[in-house]
């Protein structure tokens, strides 16, 4: 279980692994909320404020490389892609753009809740040491 129930916002339009991604996450512990488009996701993203998104790139509307320029722009949240697209050039573009991780599917999901709480023990550090320093 997480100690504060972080909140964790599921962009995939994909209907089974969304499910899946839902029901483990929640046994994890976490909030989970799930957008299956693009824009969706970024009103989600505005009216939630997750701890984190984990982020398809191939989405209906914008997709996920727009999603995650829009949200960087917007809010500091850490973003994890979650996708298909194993190119090289699709993993820099995707770090580039702002995310702070890339998985590849088909995946672990042992691996990638460990890369999901490896992402908010890293937040939660940095928001630590800022209410120190202040």
């Amino acid at each position: 279980m997480t100690a504060s129930n972080d909140k964790v916002l599921v962009v995939e339009d994909e209907p089974s692994l969304i499910e899946t991604l839902d029901y483990t996450l929640r046994r994890q512990g976490y909030d989970v909320i799930t957008a299956t488009d693009g824009r969706k996701a970024l009103e989600l993203a505005r009216i939630q404020r997750p701890d984190l998104i984990i982020l398809d790139i191939m989405l209906p509307g914008l997709d996920g490389f727009e999603v995650c320029r829009i949200v960087r722009q917007e809010m500091n949240v850490p973003i994890l892609m979650l996708t298909a697209r194993t190119e090289e050039v699709d993993k820099v573009v995707g770090l580039e753009m702002g995310a702070d991780d890339y998985m590849t599917k088909p995946f672990s999901m042992r691996e990638l809740t460990a890369r999901v709480k490896a992402l908010l023990r890293r937040v939660r550090i940095d928001r630590e040491e800022v209410a120190a320093s202040a």
